[in-house]
């Protein structure tokens, strides 16, 4: 049986009819329950984050007020189930080899609720972090919200989807009788295909009807959606190659360079060097390693030198300090820089104490094994410096300057397991450390200078 025209555009209009009530009955209360959620995602995060930069700051200036005021912020929100202040601790696993990141419950808003630092969304709450990093405490900001209003606004879009369907469907059977009696089928097809792709809709295709010329055009157009959706995949694919390739080469980056350089780099192609008038410079190095390390193979010389960097690594990185370089078994970093402060000379000393005592432990440790340990001198020195980037081919962060030198004077001029500072530093911090006076000791290059050893913080000081 063949069918008249009028009867394939009648026939096509309700097809086209229907699919689009059922487009607006499932397809399009999803996207917009996603969009829904995706909002109320975004604006309890930004809530967090608001928290978390409030408490921060509070933190920072140790007014405790400040933080209650920090959280207001959120505790009349009657969305909120809970708002709680989440301590980050980094402690080593079992098998002393690495740290791990411990949360516990600082603060929690109401008092009454549990919080499991590390739970999740679900379907009744969404939960969001929000990282801080104060002198006083790492941690975060965590929320929750309940998604009642979510599930409210889900079950009226639903609704509403379901009767715009209906009316749709019912509007298009009306509308379609008429168009059929005018339009051909292939014709309203192949507008209705085109104009979804022109809006970015790539798995358009008509049916080919008839093997006229309007078929023909047909199985042109769906070579042609086809054809563009193959270059789009391809496009994709390779944007997220060059987006994980850029992440990389970010990441890398940074581990060399301070984020500020970092980003000045990246955003001029160049850095320019920076003067600072007052910062502090630490240098270790461990006592007779020459010697102590020709009886070591090469891999558990390198073993070695990464497990001790490794800690002081993440010491300094406690105390705000960067790290500028190793050279051989000699660790320099520089407190002050490339964010200024004011605390960086207690910064410094404190960072030192930690690694004396953790390499103390340490060494205490491997001779109970009946191995050989290392015994570590540190030096001290605070004043001015240059710092930028040299080189072009494997470049790198660092600084100069003669209180770099001093510093490691004072280190070379220490002995086992002690904090060797300059004048500059004692009068700093000889109000809130315990320090014994050397004289003066004749160093290569700068004559006779005062030095002092940091002997520990004063007991009932806070530092």
């Amino acid at each position: 049986m063949v069918l008249s025209v009028q009867s394939k555009i009648l026939m096509t209009v309700l097809s086209i009819v229907l699919m689009f009530a059922l487009f607006i009955l499932f397809y399009y209360p999803q996207g917009q329950e996603r969009y829904l959620l995706d909002n109320y995602n975004n604006e309890i995060e930004n809530l967090a984050k608001t928290v978390a930069l409030g408490v921060k700051i509070a933190l920072t200036e140790q007014n405790f007020e400040s933080v209650e005021t920090a959280l207001d912020f959120v505790r009349n929100d009657k969305r909120l189930q809970f708002v709680s202040i989440i301590q980050n601790d980094s402690v080593w696993n079992k098998s002393h080899t690495s740290f791990t990141i411990e949360k516990t419950v600082f603060k929690t808003y109401p008092d009454n609720v549990d919080v499991d630092p590390k739970s999740t969304s679900n379907e009744y709450f969404i939960y969001k972090s929000a990282p801080f990093s104060a002198p006083i405490l790492d941690g975060e900001i965590k929320v929750g919200f309940s998604t009642t209003e979510i599930i409210k606004g889900r079950k009226q879009i639903r609704n509403a989807s379901a009767l715009a369907s209906f009316i749709v469907f019912f509007i298009g059977l009306f509308i379609g009788h008429l168009l059929a009696r005018r339009i051909s089928v292939p014709v309203l097809a192949l507008r209705d295909a085109a104009n979804k792709v022109g809006e970015g809709d790539l798995t358009q295709s008509v049916v080919r009807r008839s093997g006229d010329e309007i078929g023909e055009l047909s199985t042109a157009f769906n070579k042609m959606v086809k054809d563009l959706g193959k270059a789009q995949e391809e496009v994709e694919e390779r944007t997220e190659e060059l987006t994980v390739e850029k992440q990389k080469s970010d990441e890398l980056l940074l581990n060399i360079l301070p984020i500020e350089t970092a980003e000045e780099l990246k955003r001029t192609g160049q850095a320019k060097a920076k003067n600072y008038d007052s910062v502090t410079v630490l240098f270790t190095d461990f006592r007779d390693f020459t010697s102590i390390s020709e009886h070591m193979d090469a891999n558990q010389l390198v073993a070695e030198l990464h497990h001790c960097f490794s800690m002081f690594d993440h010491i300094i990185k406690k105390h705000g300090i960067e790290k500028i370089k190793t050279i051989g078994d000699a660790y320099m970093c520089v407190a002050g820089l490339p964010v200024r402060n004011a605390t960086h000379p207690f910064d410094a000393v404190n960072a030192a104490i930690e690694i004396r005592d953790i390499m103390l432990a340490y060494t205490k440790e491997k001779n109970a094994k009946g191995e050989v340990g290392f015994d570590i001198r540190i030096g001290i020195n605070t004043g001015h410096v240059v710092a930028g980037i040299v080189g072009v081919d494997k470049f790198a962060y660092d600084i100069w300057g003669s209180t770099v030198n001093t510093a490691s004077r004072l280190e070379s001029s220490s002995e086992s397991n002690k904090i060797n500072i300059s004048t500059t530093v004692y009068d700093i911090i000889k109000d809130k450390y315990d320090c014994t006076h050397r004289g003066k000791k004749n160093v290569k290059g700068l004559g006779e200078i005062p030095m002092y050893f940091v002997d520990g913080i004063k007991k009932n000081i806070n530092p």
